[in-house]
């Protein structure tokens, strides 16, 4: 396999002589031929998705009982047709591969143990094996010497430069690309660790991209790029991938829309206010506010008020 990838890395070489062209073209080949175990695993992955509440309900009812717990759990996955490893498989045989060609973009930048430069997995009568051992240890592209890193020292500033304008494009896109699948998922939005590694994976390899040579940045730069690429081609044109974001969308619209007649963004709930008092009811003027079936008072009616008493003429 190391000699395979080589001998295709020099082919592309042979075709156009850039050493950055080569290595992106050598990289998208193999992340073409692997696409068909991505699709796999990204389906599988959806399908153990949708299965999660089952699972969480299954295990708080067999809690305790782990054999009972996995019988429950096989069964589940038989009768919805899904294999619980189909989703780590065709991940497990692509790291093989994607191990293989980063060691033969290293191996261009290689060392015998005289110091002098040594590309391995190439044949010797191969076009880009006498321009390596030519050029002295260097790989110049567009004015970059892949063979170096952008911690090496470097004659000024601006030499630097486009070293780190390259770590900077591999940091971005390792961010953007661990949103976008964070994006497609539904458990992983509110898992706190799902979140914690999309903000620590583009750091770690940042800190990668910064020691390594500038070739294999190339390599993890088109990679980048071709996975952004192919994840948002299979949702927009794969039948299931497409469902799965349909009813993600419809989710989303009705837990906004629940969110909305509860209370407004930023403003508490409404209380429910409180029945108003009923107005007492106006005396009956009839009775002067005496009960019914009093005797009825004669002139004005009584306004509710206490009349003063009148002396009678005997007392004058």
């Amino acid at each position: 396999m190391f000699q395979i990838l080589a001998g295709l890395l020099a082919f592309y070489y042979g075709i156009i002589p850039n050493y950055a062209v080569a290595i992106a073209l050598l990289t998208l080949t193999v992340m073409l031929l692997v696409s068909p175990l991505t699709l796999k695993s990204t389906r599988s992955m959806l399908a153990m998705q949708k299965l999660q509440p089952e699972l969480k309900r299954l295990q708080a009812e067999h809690k305790g009982d782990r054999q009972k717990l996995n019988e429950a759990m096989m069964a589940l996955y038989k009768e919805h047709s899904v294999n619980p490893v189909a989703g780590c498989l065709p991940m497990i045989l692509q790291a093989p591969v994607f191990i293989i060609i980063y060691q033969v973009v290293r191996g261009l930048t290689s060392r015998g143990a005289e110091g002098n430069f040594m590309p391995k997995y190439l044949n010797t009568d191969t076009e880009l094996y006498r321009d390596l051992v030519s050029a002295g240890g260097q790989m110049k592209a567009f004015g970059i010497d892949l063979a170096r890193s952008a911690t090496e020292g470097h004659s000024s500033f601006g030499a630097a430069l486009p070293f780190f304008i390259i770590v900077a494009l591999v940091i971005f896109l390792q961010y953007y690309q661990t949103r976008q699948t964070m994006a497609r998922n539904k458990n992983g939005q509110a898992n706190p660790q799902q979140q914690i590694l999309m903000k620590v994976l583009p750091a770690v390899f940042g800190i990668i991209s910064l020691s390594i040579q500038a070739a294999l940045n190339i390599y993890f730069l088109v990679s980048a790029l071709f996975r952004i690429g192919q994840t948002a081609a299979m949702y927009r044109f794969d039948p299931k991938l497409k469902a799965h974001v349909q009813s993600h969308r419809a989710d989303v619209a009705a837990a906004a829309s629940g969110r909305d007649e509860v209370a407004p963004p930023g403003k508490p709930a409404p209380k429910p206010s409180a029945p108003k008092p009923s107005a007492p009811k106006p005396p009956n003027r009839t009775t002067g506010g005496r009960a019914n079936g009093g005797p009825k008072s004669q002139g004005r009616p009584n306004s509710g008020r206490a009349q003063p008493k009148r002396k009678s003429k005997k007392g004058r």
